[in-house]
């Protein structure tokens, strides 16, 4: 654990082989997949269609709507979110308690074959390179959030620079991420870019202030769970962490008294935002 930690704040990523069995993979699988078609007829969040043909992502797998007739996957799902050697992994990160945001799904498209746009979740929300170097330097210091990719089929779709999470873009990086209005975020040849190969059950933690991207090709099948986790000192209220759902009465009676107060505390954090 002390060499992921130092490997996680220098590298701003590490690799978890193995992190769950075949098992638990494949039954991880059946229920996203599941999750998948019913989103693709109707989002419960919405009660529209989840995505089109070309959607590579959704969010909050554990919304109660997809389990009203598969009651019993859900307690699989979310004692996988909560699974000891995933917690203390985070907990040899944060230095702490984690806390649990949410969890999202990345699928190949029907149609397209897409490389992903590079990106630090940095960008996002703030108007201008100088906030967002300021949101950056913070983050980077902290280390607040961890995304977590879990493959569940054999996948090499993400791609991350290291060690680019603890400082400003290179020229050459900026000219793919951002420069031009972004026009050649999706070009390939970023300086120092990793690409992360994994076999069905290892996961790969990366910190989103890095650059990184995913990529979705239609020919390539892709079905990544991904967990993201924040430090309990250090929530961040947003659309990742607004799950009202876990208000229903009995939401969480089916797990196991070892699982339940791990989410009893994101619904403590998070119900105020909820109202």
């Amino acid at each position: 654990m002390n060499d992921l930690k130092e490997q996680w704040v220098s590298e701003g990523y590490v690799i978890i082989r193995a992190l769950f069995d075949a098992q638990r993979t494949a039954a991880l699988r059946t229920i996203c997949d599941r999750i998948l078609e019913e989103w693709r007829v109707t989002n419960p969040e919405t009660g529209k269609p989840g995505g089109g043909p070309d959607a590579t992502v959704l969010r909050h797998l554990n919304h109660q709507g997809y389990f009203a007739d598969h009651p019993a996957e859900l307690p699989t799902l979310m004692e996988a979110v909560a699974d000891d050697k995933v917690l203390d992994t985070m907990r040899a990160i944060f230095g702490e308690e984690p806390l649990f945001r949410c969890t999202s799904y990345f699928f190949n498209p029907l149609n397209t074959n897409l490389d992903g746009n590079w990106h630090r979740d940095s960008q996002f929300g703030t108007p201008d390179d100088t906030a967002e170097q300021a949101v950056l330097a913070k983050a980077a210091a902290a280390g607040n959030s961890v995304q977590m990719q879990i493959a569940l089929v054999p996948s090499d779709d993400i791609e991350v620079v290291p060690g680019s999470h603890a400082r400003w873009d290179t020229p050459e990086e900026y000219a793919i991420r951002k420069a031009d209005g972004g026009a050649n975020n999706r070009a390939n040849g970023m300086p120092g870019a990793l690409g992360v190969t994994l076999a069905p059950g290892d996961a790969v933690l990366f910190n989103p202030m890095g650059l990184h991207r995913g990529r979705y090709h239609a020919d390539r099948l892709r079905r990544t769970l991904m967990l993201t986790y924040t430090k309990t000192s250090a929530p961040y209220a947003d659309y990742f962490s607004k799950q009202p759902w876990f208000l229903t009465p009995g939401y969480l009676d089916a797990l196991t008294p070892k699982t339940k107060p791990f989410f009893e505390r994101f619904v403590n954090t998070y119900e105020a935002n909820w109202q």
